[in-house]
């Protein structure tokens, strides 16, 4: 049996006789073929009904439930409302906690889901669909904060669209949800580098008194601020060739570099610095100075702990 300890304890001090919620109950049905998962479904659908939330619990739950059992889903007649359930219990986590890695939990978990219907739905895509859509349109009006956690996610929304035009049936067009959403991606991944230094001026006006370190300039041509606008401009370009509900203009959206695909660039950039001062003795003080700049950029969290780790390293070898 699944236990909540927070749902004991809410309910110990609170004195809260807690009822599922009825608009629950859809999922009771869908699932009720397994009664083996029905208790344990139960004490989740409990705690979702009760005042005071254990989101951690709720997220974790929500990812079983919606990963492990979405077959039960496909195949009965609510099936497509049920999915929806799931949808809405990880948007009600992102917004409902302050617990930012929960928030990121719930973020990576509902994308992964969708990545799941969108597999998984086969001949019932076109039911599914809906839950689909409803999902996009919802992650597109999400307010900016929290849509840069979508981008930031570890399921990038680009690889979501490429199994969505790899799995929608021939002749499908409702991309128009999908379209905005990547359209939003992009500027939003846009926006976020040109907010930041661009790394080569930053470099070049840090490194001037350790040397000269124009011979570096071309490790950075593919993160520039320029670089980002030619991006910038391409998205503009695609907006205005293809029509807003055509995979013609998912496919070419894919082509543009994804927020990781950035990352990834940066994470490249100290052991090619390395590299290029090698033969002036250089390499390792370039190195350890953009190491130090990646630190120091938010938007590099996912590499801040390698980073630290090299920088660390590279001290220990130097002194």
């Amino acid at each position: 049996m699944i236990k909540s300890k927070a749902l004991e304890v809410n309910i110990a001090d609170y004195h809260v006789d807690v009822d599922v919620d009825p608009k629950y109950s859809v999922l009771q049905e869908a699932m009720s073929r397994y009664f083996g998962i029905m208790e344990g479904l139960t004490v989740f659908l409990k705690e979702l009904s009760h005042p005071y939330k254990n989101w951690q619990f709720i997220v974790k739950e929500a990812r079983n439930y919606s990963l492990n059992y979405f077959h039960l889903l496909k195949t009965h007649p609510k099936g497509e409302t049920a999915a929806g359930l799931f949808v809405d219990i990880f948007a009600q986590a992102i917004n409902a906690t302050s617990l930012s890695d929960v928030r990121m939990d719930a973020v990576d978990n509902l994308l992964l889901y969708l990545q799941r219907i969108i597999t998984d739905a086969g001949s019932e895509f076109d039911r599914f669909f809906r839950v689909l859509d409803d999902s996009f349109t919802r992650i597109v009006n999400t307010p900016e904060p929290t849509f840069l956690l979508f981008v930031k996610s570890y399921y990038q929304l680009p690889a979501l669209a490429q199994t969505f035009l790899e799995s929608a049936p021939d002749g499908f067009s409702g991309f128009e949800s999908l379209n905005r959403m990547l359209m939003r991606y992009y500027r939003t991944t846009s926006e976020y580098w040109i907010s930041e230094d661009d790394p080569w001026e930053w470099f070049r006006q840090e490194a001037a008194d350790i040397g000269s370190p124009e011979n570096a300039r071309s490790l950075f041509e593919t993160i520039s601020h320029h670089q980002i606008q030619h991006w910038e401009a391409r998205l503009d370009s695609a907006a205005n060739t293809f029509s807003a509900d055509s995979p013609e203009l998912t496919r070419d959206l894919m082509d543009l570099p994804r927020y990781n695909d950035i990352v990834n660039q940066y994470r490249e950039i100290p052991q090619k610095l390395l590299k290029a001062g090698a033969a002036t003795g250089e390499g390792n003080q370039w190195k350890v100075l953009f190491l130090f700049h990646i630190m120091n950029i938010s938007g590099l969290s996912l590499i801040h702990e390698e980073a630290l780790r090299d920088i660390n390293r590279t001290l220990t070898w130097l002194f």
